[in-house]
């Protein structure tokens, strides 16, 4: 029996076009309601709570109202989200706060910063369409640590990379819910801990009665905010010419704008400061073509490898809605790239600067709407990819380590008590780490992609496409993954040692990712047991057709649990 025969109702997810569509249209009136009120003299103040506050309070809202008691939704989102929808809430979680700033700035940045970050960044999604989206939907997992233990039939395998996965999702968490908290609380004109607080508050309301499925409405609807943030220049445009249409021959466009909120942006980003913008501008190599390759390839692999991103081809119909998610994904992002470049552009039009009125972006002013409307991007951004990490996050610890461990026997309400339960520790564990420390953000990212690079990409893409590969090769190769990147890391920070192949000590993890390989492979060639049944599962993922894996069990596995996919040992 498959999990998705336990729910025969139809799916919960067909009237989210019409949702979509509403939101778009609310946030429309919303800005043109703003838009006369900044030109009316209101204060700055008022309008950006408002643009900050409102959207927050939807997300919220569509959480508590996608609230389920299901397990099946709280863990997979029923196993039936459209190609199309999971292609948009991939792409918002890809994006995340991190790299919305960037997104919006690249016309400032120097060609040879900008351009091999979102080589490498656009490349990941292409390598997980084409490397995991089919083998993992197969599979029907919840959790990459889940499909690892179940493809390879050891227990032990699950609990390592389970394990890590924690060390992965914990400063990638941390990482957008400083940025969307400090963004958050610029906007609001009050503390970074006000805002960090809110900002978890609200991702909390949004994700704990829902799980995943909660998690799928919010992230589409924080995507449709993205792009609206990009066509705000253009929005409000329409919106004057709605009401006061002008002659556009006096219209002038520039390729700069001196503007505040671009500085703001850059001082958000700060990528001079970081190991990545080291390594392309200052480390041995800089101004060489390395830098760029490296770069280029430590992004792809890196993104590529992370879980919460890759657990969203789990949850579609099909292996094959699976590769399309990818495909729309990766449209939906080049729509991202696109009017995220020209935005500054967009800004310079002078019908748009005498729109605003007192708050004029060419008077220098880090308020207003325009920059209201980006900062609740950056926050919908920072959201969509909290939400996808936190319930990663939750789903690991509740699934492949309490109830695989702990509670084995537990019964289905138990499970999902204890899921939230979970998510709620998980939630308020990574708030208090998050305000408690002083953290640059992109430095975290880069070190997070490191471990997700050297640990999960050599063993998903042994565990998906090599039949040889077993438990003893796996485990064996996260560990020499992670431990070559930490101890890479201390020996650069120590002094110990210099800078191999020129990568500074948070982007270690790509050299330890061609260990791990060794390793991996090297031991799949010596035999630790007899038992083979990784043979039999690694043959059923060549199979073309579409069912799940949960139906093709070998002979001595339990088929009297439903729930789960299939018995495994150590």
């Amino acid at each position: 029996m498959s999990l998705s025969s336990l729910d025969p109702h139809p799916s919960q997810y067909k009237g989210i076009p019409l949702a979509l569509s509403l939101f778009a249209l609310a946030l429309f009136l919303l800005t043109g309601l703003l838009a006369v009120m900044e030109k009316a003299g209101v204060v700055v103040v008022l309008i950006e709570a408002l643009m900050a506050l409102l959207p927050l309070l939807v997300f919220a809202m569509v959480g508590i109202l996608a609230r389920t008691m299901k397990l099946t939704e709280f863990h997979w989102g029923g196993k039936n989200v459209p190609a199309g929808l999971t292609g948009i809430t991939l792409a918002a979680c890809f994006v995340g706060g991190s790299f919305f700033p960037l997104f919006l700035s690249l016309i400032f940045l120097p060609e040879y910063v900008s351009f091999p970050i979102i080589l490498g960044w656009v490349s990941s999604l292409v390598l997980c369409a084409v490397l995991f989206a089919s083998p993992l939907r197969k599979f029907g997992s919840a959790t990459i640590p889940e499909f690892l233990g179940v493809r390879l039939q050891s227990n032990l395998v699950r609990l390592v990379a389970s394990g890590l996965l924690v060390l992965v999702a914990v400063p990638l968490l941390c990482a957008e819910m400083l940025i969307g908290g400090q963004v958050l609380a610029t906007s609001l004109g009050a503390t970074a801990t006000t805002g960090i607080l809110l900002f978890a508050a609200v991702l909390l309301i949004s994700v704990v009665l829902g799980g995943v499925s909660a998690a799928v409405w919010t992230q589409a609807l924080q995507g449709v905010l993205m792009v609206f943030a990009c066509l705000s220049p253009v929005i409000l445009l329409v919106l004057d010419q709605l009401t006061a249409p002008l002659v556009v021959e006096g219209a002038e466009f520039t390729s700069v704008v001196g503007t505040s909120l671009n500085t703001q942006l850059a001082a958000i980003i700060d990528i001079e400061n970081t190991s990545i913008g080291w390594f392309l501008t200052q480390g041995p190599y800089a101004g060489g073509l390395w830098p760029l390759i490296g770069t280029a390839l430590f992004f792809a692999v890196g993104m590529a490898s992370l879980p919460h991103l890759l657990s969203k081809f789990q949850g579609t119909e099909s292996s094959s809605d699976s590769r399309r998610a990818a495909g729309y994904s990766l449209s939906f992002l080049l729509l991202l790239m696109v009017i995220g470049s020209a935005y500054f552009l967009l800004l310079a039009d002078e019908r748009l600067q005498s729109l605003l009125g007192p708050n004029a972006l060419d008077q220098g002013s880090q308020s207003g709407l325009i920059a209201a409307l980006i900062r609740s991007g950056i926050v919908a951004a920072a959201l969509a990819a909290s939400s996808a990490l936190l319930m990663a996050l939750s789903t690991s610890i509740s699934r492949d380590l309490i109830e695989t461990f702990a509670l084995p026997k537990a019964s289905l309400s138990q499970k999902i008590v204890l899921a939230r339960l979970v998510v709620l520790g998980v939630c308020a564990f990574v708030t208090y780490l998050t305000y408690s420390q002083s953290l640059l953000f992109l430095d975290m990212l880069a070190f997070a992609l490191s471990l997700a690079a050297a640990t999960f990409f050599p063993a998903l893409i042994l565990s998906c496409w090599w039949s040889r590969f077993h438990a003893t090769a796996a485990y064996s190769a996260m560990l020499a993954g992670i431990l070559a990147t930490v101890l890479y890391a201390i020996a650069v920070k120590s002094g110990s040692t210099g800078f191999w192949f020129g990568f500074p000590a948070e982007m270690g993890g790509l050299l330890a990712a061609f260990l791990s390989f060794t390793v991996g492979i090297s031991l799949s060639y010596v035999t630790f047991s007899e038992d083979e049944r990784h043979f039999h599962l690694a043959s059923l993922l060549e199979q073309p057709d579409e069912r799940d894996l949960t139906i093709d069990i070998p002979e001595n596995s339990d088929k009297d649990k439903p729930e789960e996919l299939i018995e495994i040992k150590t």
